[in-house]
Parts: C-alpha cells; sequence; structure tokens
C-alpha cells in the first residue's frame, strides 16, 4: 500500500501519452501494462499470502485509500493459494483509474482531475458515435498464421494441462472455490455466428471448470438452442489476458446489438482504430486474439446439468449457487511463454473503461433531451444514477428523470441536477440534495 500510495501521489503533469515508449493502440496486455507502469499507475506485490487473504486484504486497502476511480492496476508476482506457491504474475483493477479513460484511447488524460480524464473519453466516444451514424466504426480483423500467433508459443495437451497449478485463486472465503473470472468465453452458433463474453468460471480441477453464463447472455442462449437442437456438446474456447479494448467489449454491451450476429472483433479494430490479429483454434473452427496470454481449448458438456457458486457479488453480498450449469472439459492450452494471469475482485475497482458503453447511453438520451449534459452511474454508490440538465421550461427535471427511471434496470434512484454541478462528484451531489432539494416539490416516487 505505502509503494502504491508513492506511485499515484507522483505528479504526472509533464508526461504525455506521445512521449510513452508504449502507447495506444495496445496490441497485447503487456504492452498496456508497460504504460500503466511508465505512468505511475502500477503497483508491484512480490510475495502475497492468498491463503491468509492478503490479495483481498490489499485491493480492499488500496480501494478505502484511492477511492473506486483512482485505483492503480495491482501486479502480484508471486502468491500462495491452496498452500502452494504459484509464479504470476496476477494483476487486479486493469481499468479502474479514470485516467485509463484517455490513456486507452491515446489521449491525454487531465493529471490534475482524474474525472476530466473520463470526460475526455467520453467526448472522444461521442465524436466516434456522431461521425458513424450513431455506432461505433468497424475495422474487420486479420487472421494470422499460427507460427505469428504469441498465444502458441507454449502447448499443453491431454494431462500435461493442469490449470490448478496456474496463479487462479478464491477472492473471497465464502466462494465455492478458485475461479477463473476474467477470460473471454467464445462460442458459436449456426444463426448467430460467434460471439465472446466474460463470464465467471469455477474451477473444479486440473482440467475442468463449470462455466457460469447467467439467463439472457449470449452464451447462455446458445447453448440453450444447441441442447433444444439435440446436440449433446459443444466445442468451446476462452481466451486470457485480452488487450485493454478487446477486454472492455468482452464485459459490456459493446457493441449494442439490435438483435442480429455482429463482428465484435470488427468493433474492437474500430475503437482501436487498427485492425485486431485473430488466429484459428487447434481443434475447432472458432478465432481468439493472437496477442492474448493464454487459450483454452475444450468441449461443453450439455448433457449433465451442475451446480455453480456461491460466488461474492458486486454489491458485497455473497451470491447464491447457481442451478443448471455445464462443465468444460479442456483438451488443449496454448499460451505466451510466461503467461500474464487476471483476476477480477469483484465490487472492487470499476473492472473496465465506462466511455464507450456511456457514449452509447448518452447518444441515446441527448438524442431525446438535448437539455441533457451528462448522465452518470457511481459504481460506489449502487443504485443512483444523476444526471445533470440544462433547464429550459418547468417540470423538465421530473420528466426526464422519470423517464430515465423507466429505461435503467439498475438505477433505483434518478436524480437530476443543473448543470453548474459536477454529476461525477458525490459531494456535489450530496450538497445539492441537502440545499436545494424541495422534496414537496421535486419528487416522485
Amino acid at each position: 500500500p505505502k509503494a502504491a500510495a508513492a506511485a499515484i501521489d507522483r505528479p504526472r503533469g509533464i508526461v504525455r501519452p506521445e512521449e510513452f515508449r508504449h502507447r495506444a493502440p495496445f496490441d497485447s496486455l503487456r504492452d498496456y501494462l508497460a504504460c500503466m507502469e511508465e505512468c505511475g499507475l502500477l503497483v508491484r506485490f512480490r510475495d502475497v499470502d492468498q491463503d491468509a487473504w492478503e490479495a483481498t486484504a490489499i485491493m480492499y486497502h488500496l480501494q478505502d485509500r484511492f477511492g473506486q476511480y483512482e485505483l492503480p492496476v495491482v501486479m502480484f508476482e508471486n502468491i500462495k493459494q491452496d498452500g502452494k506457491w504459484r509464479k504470476g504474475p496476477l494483476i487486479a483493477a486493469n481499468q479502474s483509474h479514470h485516467h485509463q479513460e484517455a490513456l486507452v484511447w491515446g489521449l491525454e488524460p487531465d493529471w490534475s482531475n482524474p474525472r476530466n480524464s473520463y470526460r475526455v473519453g467520453l467526448g472522444y466516444m461521442r465524436r466516434l458515435l456522431a461521425t458513424n451514424k450513431g455506432d461505433y466504426p468497424q475495422i474487420p480483423p486479420v487472421t494470422v498464421a499460427r507460427e505469428q500467433a504469441p498465444c502458441k508459443e507454449v502447448v499443453l495437451e491431454g494431462d500435461a494441462i493442469d490449470l490448478t497449478s496456474l496463479a487462479f485463486i478464491q477472492g473471497n472465503p465464502g466462494d465455492a472455490g478458485r475461479y477463473i473470472n476474467t477470460g473471454s468465453t467464445v462460442t458459436r452458433d449456426p444463426e448467430w455466428e460467434q460471439n465472446f463474453g466474460t463470464y465467471r468460471c469455477q474451477l473444479v480441477g486440473p482440467r475442468r471448470y463449470i462455466l457460469n453464463s447467467e439467463p439472457n447472455q449470449t452464451a447462455n442462449n446458445m447453448i440453450a438452442r444447441a441442447i433444444k437442437r439435440g446436440e449433446k456438446s459443444m466445442p468451446i474456447a476462452m481466451f486470457l489476458g485480452q488487450d485493454p479494448v478487446t477486454w472492455m467489449v468482452s464485459g459490456t454491451r459493446v457493441p449494442v446489438s439490435p438483435r442480429k450476429p455482429v463482428d465484435e472483433y470488427a468493433y474492437v479494430g474500430g475503437l482501436r482504430g487498427k485492425p485486431l490479429e485473430i488466429v484459428k483454434c487447434d481443434l475447432s473452427e472458432l478465432t481468439v486474439p493472437a496477442s492474448c496470454e493464454m487459450v483454452l481449448e475444450g468441449t461443453l458438456d450439455l448433457t449433465q446439468p451442475l451446480e455453480e457458486g456461491p460466488y461474492h457479488e458486486a454489491y458485497g453480498y455473497l451470491g447464491d449457487r447457481n442451478t443448471g450449469r455445464f462443465a468444460v472439459t479442456v483438451n488443449r492450452v496454448t499460451h505466451r511463454r510466461n503467461p500474464i494471469v487476471q483476476n477480477s475482485f469483484t465490487s472492487i475497482g470499476g473492472g473496465f473503461v465506462k466511455a464507450p458503453l456511456d457514449g452509447y447511453v448518452d447518444a441515446l438520451w441527448r438524442a431525446k433531451y438535448p437539455q441533457i449534459q451528462q448522465l452518470y452511474y457511481h459504481d460506489d454508490s449502487k443504485g443512483l444514477l444523476y444526471v445533470s440538465i440544462r433547464k429550459d421550461r418547468p417540470g423538465l427535471g421530473l420528466e426526464i428523470a422519470k423517464a430515465v427511471s423507466e429505461r435503467s434496470l439498475i438505477a433505483k434512484v434518478v436524480i437530476v441536477t443543473d448543470d453548474d454541478l459536477d454529476v461525477m462528484s458525490q459531494s456535489d451531489m450530496l450538497i445539492a440534495l441537502g440545499s436545494r432539494w424541495q422534496p414537496f416539490k421535486a419528487t416522485q416516487l
């Protein structure tokens, strides 16, 4: 924690992204981490005993120290789990700092005010959407030969595979066990084509894990369609250690699909401004990013529903067990030499850069209500959504609040303010509630 404080507190005003040796577009997670270290946004811990919950404690301490949106990227070089030391590096809080909202796109952050760095990223997304008819640009991926793909440097098959030897951890005492919770699972449907998404996976053996894709998620729908067709199994792949844009697309609703097949890799390329290099899997027609850290290729058994969980959830509660989940048997692992493993400590940090998904929401509401200046959902106060407006008629605030509350599935409380307040500042919002809010005239339940 002291090292983290020293790194984050260093003044960065004279450093600009174009002066970095590593800068966007990042072709790999390694390039991205090198940039984060150059700008003082990465801290290292050498030996961490997760049997004593040290990694989890460090993450909570850092969040208490820096807040939800100024967390550094954390790297654990070696980690003890289940009585054995496992070589990392294991990284966490991959995209939590507001400065990354600019750095991921090669833009200059506001080093003096991280909230403005988010606005830099959001402004960039607004421009992309405005010049591309309301959607993000697409650049199709480029398929490279197997020998050109860094993720194929090392190959393991059959009994040589032991996922339990890697730095996958149990993040919370109440969890069902160790989890792979940052992989991108690749599935394919005859009509819907290929999809990838981030779903947590409970590690249950050297070559076996249980996939938890929730109802209404694309992989879950593809699995249900395969079962309906009478299939007993389906090929599946998981890639880990993604470049920052692929990681964001994997974990969000970017792109917003109008219920038709989309090439998510093309959106990754469009957002990066450079085609993503992909490579075909060895055991199936599925494709993965060529520069990812690791690929797990296997078979999903559709004949034996299983339980998964419990698992710590984003609101700080322990989730219940899930039924009707299916297990994957891993038949081949390929990876880069000295692969980097990533972990998500749920409810700690932001998870991924927010501006691309917020850009869609922003464009939707500003088209209907041009008086809206900014909408912002705070990850550190779940259920509250703030909207700043330039009010031009009586009753507009309540009208917008009602419309947003009806459309947003996650906002339990919508608060609309004048545009002289910063909706990204919790203190500004609390001051407004205490001093400006007139409950009798300006509230609707």
